[in-house]
């Protein structure tokens, strides 16, 4: 134990001496973290919650086009610039506006929609009634067209979302219209008069659940899911400076002097291993604040850690463990501080980019999908979406973390394995 102790000591030395060193390994992602957030926020906010600014020409100004500009105005998607009139230069302002970016939707409501629609209810009202009765039936499948133009930076899906939902707005209008017909009909019929309420909200109503165990359900979003991605990429990095610290030792012959002495080499990597585990914890501590406290104050949401502390510091233990682990093996491997740095640097950009930190798996193609279960920082950003997101336990993490320690145990092995027969290779 007084050996181990010695050389956490040692390793803790060796930091305090390059404190500059030390603090760039703190801030660098801390300043990594805030500014992805910020980046990645707009793709992670819905159409739902920032409001699409629509331009409205209605030509109409009869009952569809009151009551579509209604709906879409009270609506939660929108936000609605009408312009009513008949001069044709409206519409042309209207699209140049579009074109410029200043709405991202226009609608133009064409000149006696509303007339046709009626003109469609009374015929289907006129197919009921007995042919002896009947006057001016017009084919029941006449059509207004409502007529929308796009800013041509709006990819297709948005347009199909936004499509569908103005498309719903006017389908509710056809359906009033068609109710007052058939209500003055049955009026006429029976010589009253009545005033009957068309309702007001659908028959069938939609309940959304996001079916989490904590805090009624946390959404994914830039912050919920860069915090643990930069987390990752953070105790990652530290590859570098491990590979870069061993390889100094054995130039300087300090491993050979620590051979003389009745310590083996497993004992000095695992006081490696403690130091830098200890170093990573604080890192991801210090991203959890900045994610809980920081962000807020810049516009982000704040983070929501779940409800299990316990389980979230496994996460962050064994993904420290297996990033250290990463880093022995790396300077066991390299002979040189340039080839540590190289490689250390493009394989953890590529376990970042293939686990997930900069795109969130689930919207990879399927193929990478595939690819990043073998990323070690895909194990540990999905242990802190389970924490984060689900307030998962310490059994729940489990598997997510015994790949990281496995991870870990097989790159010291691996170091191992080049100490003894490295030169022979």
């Amino acid at each position: 134990m007084n050996k181990l102790l010695t050389s956490i000591y040692k390793e803790g030395i060796l930091l305090i001496r390059d404190i500059e060193g030390v603090v760039i390994m703190f801030v660098m992602p801390l300043i990594l973290v805030i500014v992805v957030a910020l980046l990645q926020q707009k793709a992670f906010t819905g159409i739902s919650e920032d409001k699409i600014p629509v331009v409205i020409v209605d030509f109409d100004n009869d009952a569809l086009s009151s009551s579509l500009i209604e709906g879409i105005a009270g609506s939660d998607m929108f936000a609605v610039t009408t312009v009513q009139g008949s001069d044709s230069l409206m519409l042309d302002n209207a699209k140049r506006n579009v074109a410029d970016g200043v709405f991202q939707i226009g609608i133009y409501i064409p000149q006696n929609t509303t007339n046709i629609i009626k003109s469609r209810a009374v015929s289907m009202v006129q197919q009921q009634i007995p042919g002896a009765i009947q006057s001016n039936v017009n084919d029941i499948n006449i059509q207004g067209k409502i007529h929308l133009f796009f800013d041509p930076v709006i990819k297709q899906s948005f347009r199909g979302i936004a499509k569908s939902t103005l498309m719903q707005f006017a389908s509710s209008v056809e359906t009033r219209i068609i109710f007052d017909a058939y209500s003055k009909f049955i009026d006429a019929l029976t010589n009253q008069t009545s005033e009957l309420e068309f309702p007001e909200k659908p028959a069938i109503e939609f309940s959304e659940e996001l079916v989490s165990e904590f805090t009624a359900g946390i959404v994914p979003n830039a912050v919920q899911h860069n915090v643990p991605a930069w987390i990752l990429f953070g105790m990652f990095l530290i590859c570098i400076p491990i590979a870069g610290n061993i390889i100094k030792e054995r130039g300087d012959g300090c491993l050979a002097r620590l051979k003389t002495i009745p310590v083996n080499y497993l004992q000095i990597m695992i006081g490696k291993v403690v130091v830098f585990v200890g170093i990573c914890l604080i890192q991801a501590l210090l991203m959890i604040l900045v994610g809980i406290f920081i962000m807020p104050l810049l516009g982000l949401p704040q983070l929501q850690v779940g409800g299990n502390i316990m389980a979230l510091l496994i996460v962050s233990v064994a993904s420290g463990f297996a990033a250290s682990g990463f880093g022995i093996l790396i300077g066991s491997m390299a002979t040189t501080h340039i080839q540590a740095s190289a490689f250390g640097a493009v394989s953890t950009v590529i376990f970042a980019a293939i686990g997930g930190a900069w795109i969130p798996v689930i919207i990879m193609p399927a193929v990478m999908q595939k690819i990043s279960a073998i990323s070690p920082m895909n194990w540990g950003i999905h242990g802190y979406y389970e924490v984060f997101l689900r307030s998962a336990n310490a059994l729940e993490v489990l598997p997510d973390v015994s790949k990281l320690m496995v991870f870990a145990t097989v790159c010291i092995t691996g170091s191992l394995f080049f100490r003894k027969y490295g030169k022979s290779l």
